[in-house]
């Protein structure tokens, strides 16, 4: 290697050197012909030069001595529950195959006990007067109706105490255990000077309303006022259209009995459409 460098250096130096003047001139003006740095291609990754990797020697030595193995663990015995606490995200089951309990299946005899074992919160067992009970459609339509019956009467005696203009003659419901007689006697008194009063008032109304009515047509045919529907006054009744052609007044006398009905007579009205 070294004999190599050697000889490239002797033939280096056997070349000869241009001793022309226009080789002396470039010589001696070398900052004329400088490139300027910024045009030169920068200094990448490329350019740096690493040393060989022979140049690096890495021993490794293989141990033979095994770390001892770590000791076995120990289980992990969980504590016994006070109750059963299901998963709160347990496995999808089958929605066919369910299981009724998380135990074994009960033998027949258990069974049996827990067909005549109350629970508390539950129904109580079959064959049981509260079973029955509870079970028993006719009860419970019995106390539904005797409930929603004992809510009316309630509020029709209710209804006669606060709105009725005879309240003051209703007696007290401590008079129920003392003198009943008297008491349902004051209760069918006072009803019946409910409706009495109730059905003159109900009258007079009504007759107030037949002489405004009979007042308002009096009036209307007073005043010459046609007393029509309102519907008949805006659609009127479907008179026979006025004919284009008036006809010639008559030479008879207006005395006449012809002449009357004619001038009495009322216009006809054009319909709407053959309808209105």
């Amino acid at each position: 290697m070294l004999i190599g460098h050697k000889r490239f250096i002797s033939y280096l130096c056997s070349i000869p050197r241009d001793r022309t003047p226009q080789a002396d001139s470039r010589r001696q003006m070398p900052s004329k012909m400088l490139i300027p740095r910024f045009l030169l291609p920068a200094q990448g990754w490329r350019g740096i030069r690493f040393p060989p990797s022979h140049s690096f020697v890495r021993v490794r030595y293989a141990s033979t001595v095994h770390p001892p193995p770590p000791p076995p663990a120990k289980t992990i015995v969980l504590a016994k529950p006070d109750k059963f606490n299901p998963p709160s995200h347990g496995a999808r089951l089958r929605g066919n195959v369910l299981p009724k309990y998380y135990a074994p299946e009960l033998s027949l005899a258990e069974k049996a006990a827990q067909k005549i074992r109350h629970y508390p919160g539950l129904m109580p067992p079959e064959g049981t007067l509260a079973h029955r009970i509870w079970t028993n459609h006719t009860i419970h339509t019995v106390i539904t109706m005797g409930v929603l019956f004992s809510l009316g009467i309630y509020t029709f005696f209710l209804n006669y105490a606060y709105n009725s203009p005879f309240k003051d003659l209703v007696p007290p419901i401590s008079d129920l255990w003392k003198e009943p007689v008297y008491f349902f006697t004051a209760w069918k008194n006072v009803i019946i000077m409910h409706e009495q009063d109730k059905s003159t008032k109900a009258n007079d109304h009504r007759m107030r309303h037949l002489d405004d009515l009979a007042k308002r047509k009096l009036f209307m045919k007073m005043h010459g006022i046609d007393p029509k529907e309102p519907f008949f006054r805006i659609f009127g009744k479907g008179e026979k259209m006025r004919p284009d052609r008036e006809p010639a007044p008559s030479k008879a006398g207006p005395d006449t009995p012809h002449s009357t009905d004619e001038q009495e007579k009322p216009a006809q009205r054009k319909k709407w459409f053959g309808v209105f």
